[in-house]
């Protein structure tokens, strides 16, 4: 009998060649954005830009569910409300110049759920397994079309017909918000010894948690010492109660796309950016973050 060679074991990439791919992709990402808030009078540009992290984050969530062949239909359902749902938002913000209405949203989840009762009816029902593709249709519209939408509405936040207005408020927010991660990760990677949740997320530590922290209020100091005008009605008081709420949420939101991955049996949701992964490793934090926010400021301008 002849012997098959056995396959030589794939070892996993080092700490410091992780650390240098995911270097390089938040210095090509910070300046994207910078180039991005450079032309930020190009409405269309900005939105185009928002919308396709929005598209992409909602591809590669659909792909996730790619291993049931009978949810192909309401993954595409999803996909089509995702571009459909940008598409709308592009046009009325560029035409408009003011921030997209609240049925928008209402109109997509309708959709999501109206569509994926309407594709039950082509086949057997196959009892949890059909809700299950139901609630995976429905909650994707939610988690990767309308809470990425509240970054445009922010965009519009004081607009009132004038264009953006706010694009300050976003800076704010990504910058808390990535802050929060990087400090995670750095702390995390330099000092994590103690695990946080090692069942969802085992390269989480309590003392990365700290370092979430540190990174939140650093970012949030750092833009009201600089930029104070340009942030209103946010002022060093709202910052430093905000800077704490946006990176506990943060942590939430990474950890929530950690559930979701761990439920699939997958370390990434995509290899688009190295080091980091998928755009919806990328973006998750803002997901959970971008409303919140968005609340928040709604609550202390009235």
């Amino acid at each position: 009998m002849s012997e098959t060679a056995a396959a030589p074991p794939s070892t996993a990439p080092s700490k410091r060649r992780v650390f240098a791919s995911r270097l390089f992709s938040t210095l090509s990402l910070w300046t994207l954005l910078t180039v991005a808030f450079l032309q930020w009078q190009n409405t269309w540009l900005i939105i185009a830009i928002t919308g396709f992290f929005g598209v992409a984050g909602a591809v590669e969530y659909f792909r996730l569910l790619r291993n049931d062949p009978h949810a192909r239909s309401f993954n595409a359902l999803g996909f089509v409300i995702c571009i459909v749902y940008w598409g709308v938002v592009l046009w009325y913000t560029t035409s408009k110049h003011k921030a997209p209405p609240m049925e928008f949203d209402l109109a997509a989840l309708t959709a999501s759920v109206h569509g994926s009762f309407i594709l039950c009816y082509r086949h057997q029902l196959e009892g949890t397994l059909t809700l299950q593709r139901i609630f995976n249709t429905v909650f994707g519209t939610v988690y990767t079309v309308i809470f990425f939408g509240f970054m445009v509405r922010l965009m519009y936040f004081h607009a009132d017909g004038k264009g953006i207005t706010d694009i300050f408020l976003v800076l704010f927010l990504i910058m808390v918000t990535k802050f929060s991660d990087m400090g995670a990760y750095v702390v995390g990677v330099l000092f994590g010894k103690h695990k946080m949740i090692p069942h969802i997320s085992p390269a989480k530590s309590w003392e990365g948690f700290v370092g979430a922290f540190i990174g939140s209020f650093t970012a949030a100091a750092i833009l009201l010492a600089t930029m104070p005008e340009k942030l209103a009605p946010i002022t060093w008081m709202h910052g430093m109660l905000l800077a704490p709420v946006l990176c506990a949420t943060a942590v939430t939101g990474d950890l929530a796309e950690s559930v979701l991955k761990r439920c699939v049996a997958i370390k990434d949701s995509g290899h688009t950016l190295p080091g980091i992964g998928g755009i919806l490793d990328l973006t998750d934090s803002l997901l959970f973050t971008a409303p919140v926010f968005y609340f928040y400021l709604s609550a202390i301008a009235r």
